[in-house]
């Protein structure tokens, strides 16, 4: 694990601190902070830290190796997720209308539509670009690197969605889907020389969307929210009552050519969210939600404290339900990011007053805080962060990294994180810190 982590220590000379915790390796906490923008991704490689960050109309990419800013790229556009595989930054941003920049002009029609860009994970040239284009709207919400290169993104769309266009389709139509009502979820799988390979759409009449998507060998996760009268790949997504217009979750596993291998539905009777999916090393699927009052699932009912907590349920290679674990205190609580590290995963999300992490107790102070928990196949919470501050504390981005993962935290006021203290940023409204962490 030393070997593989070996980058992090050459962080001291950032802005911030580097101070191992106790029985790790060096972890890092640095600010990447611009005036006028906000953090939107981070990923890394084990030898950079990969940021996205921008405003509405303009957004960069930035790697990081150690102390030095490496390359940055400008997006025509608002940055999104960002993933890295097999020596490419895969980065998503949304814009509307004629795009110039990254090599050429793209036309997206859509208010907005999603693009897709491949650069070098070393330079930074740009190697690829694609549209995610839809006739009324498109927007990338998740990616996941491929094992060889490429990546699965995931979505919401409405109208006709097209990937790319006939040049970038693998000689197959299935880069268009059109939506079923008022909005759709999608998910696409992408080639390392970014082509198409499919488009799978997933929805019905009312509002439903992908929020989260994994891939591991030959395996995709998938997971979102629907309402009643969905379907994914014609198979019905059973809500928790048909006559509640609130949306349920579900999570489903794709095989590499894009067909069903399983789904599984669960929910309540007011609104659930999504935050994301993951697939740990022993080939189980996580979900992290946000849920509210009781939920069933898989016959089970689980009650929150709160108005709302978090919840990890774990799922089986075969699509059987597992552990589930809710995470929150008396207030209104969640999950907004889940990665895989090895054969567990850490979660991240808010709490507002005092929250259980385990063996742990912390509390908000009043205020609005985060956290970062590992939590196990069990359903225990190993270990556990406190973003906390004098202001406002949001984890934004999770990603794993070769032997622990990286985080993404914007934060209006000193940010600590446990024994690292970083101060408030001068913009308010443009603090930014990714830390590093390696696997407990």
């Amino acid at each position: 694990m030393k070997a593989s982590l070996s980058w992090l220590a050459i962080l001291v000379g950032c802005r911030g601190v580097d101070r191992p915790h106790p029985g790790t390796a060096a972890a890092f906490a640095i600010e990447v902070g611009q005036p006028g923008q906000t953090i939107r991704g981070v990923t890394g490689d084990g030898a950079r830290v990969i940021v996205a960050r921008g405003d509405v109309a303009h957004s960069e990419i930035e790697a990081r190796t150690g102390a030095t800013i490496a390359w940055h790229v400008a997006l025509p556009g608002s940055a999104g997720v960002v993933a890295i595989s097999a020596g490419q930054v895969i980065a998503t941003f949304t814009a509307t209308g004629k795009v110039d920049g990254l090599g050429t002009t793209m036309e997206l029609h859509g208010e907005p539509s999603g693009a897709i860009v491949a650069l070098d994970a070393a330079t930074g040239a740009v190697r690829w670009r694609l549209p995610c284009d839809g006739t009324e709207f498109a927007v990338i919400t998740s990616i996941a690197p491929v094992d060889g290169g490429g990546a699965i993104v995931g979505g919401t769309f409405s109208g006709t969605l097209r990937v790319g266009d006939a040049a970038n389709a693998g000689g197959t139509a299935r880069n268009v889907v059109a939506s079923a009502g008022r909005s759709d979820g999608f998910v696409a799988a992408i080639t390392a020389d970014g082509k198409v390979r499919w488009v799978v759409r997933v929805g019905g009449a009312n509002a439903d969307t992908v929020q989260g998507v994994a891939a591991r060998g030959d395996r995709v996760a998938i997971a979102g929210t629907f309402m009643a009268g969905a379907e994914l790949l014609g198979e019905p997504l059973v809500p928790f009552d048909e006559k509640v217009p609130r949306p349920d979750a579900f999570v489903a596993e794709l095989d590499a050519n894009g067909a069903r291998r399983w789904q599984l539905t669960f929910g309540g009777k007011q609104a659930d969210s999504v935050a994301g999916v993951a697939i740990d090393s022993k080939q189980r699927v996580a979900v992290a939600a946000t849920v509210r009052e009781t939920i069933k699932l898989d016959g089970r009912d689980l009650g929150t404290r709160g108005a709302a907590d978090g919840l990890v349920a774990w799922f089986s290679p075969g699509g059987e339900a597992g552990a589930a674990t809710l995470i929150g205190g008396t207030e209104f609580d969640g999950l907004r990011a889940i990665t895989a590290v090895d054969d567990r995963v850490v979660v991240g999300g808010f709490f507002h007053g005092a929250l259980a992490l385990g063996k742990r107790a912390i509390d908000s102070n009043h205020s609005d805080d985060g956290f970062l928990a590992v939590v196990n196949a069990a359903g225990q919470i190993e270990t556990s962060w406190h973003l906390a501050g004098a202001g406002r504390e949001e984890l934004t981005s999770l990603s794993s990294i070769p032997g622990g993962f990286v985080a993404g935290i914007a934060h209006s006021a000193d940010l600590i994180v446990d024994d690292d203290k970083l101060p408030a940023p001068s913009d308010p409204a443009s603090g930014a810190v990714v830390i590093g962490r390696p696997a407990p």
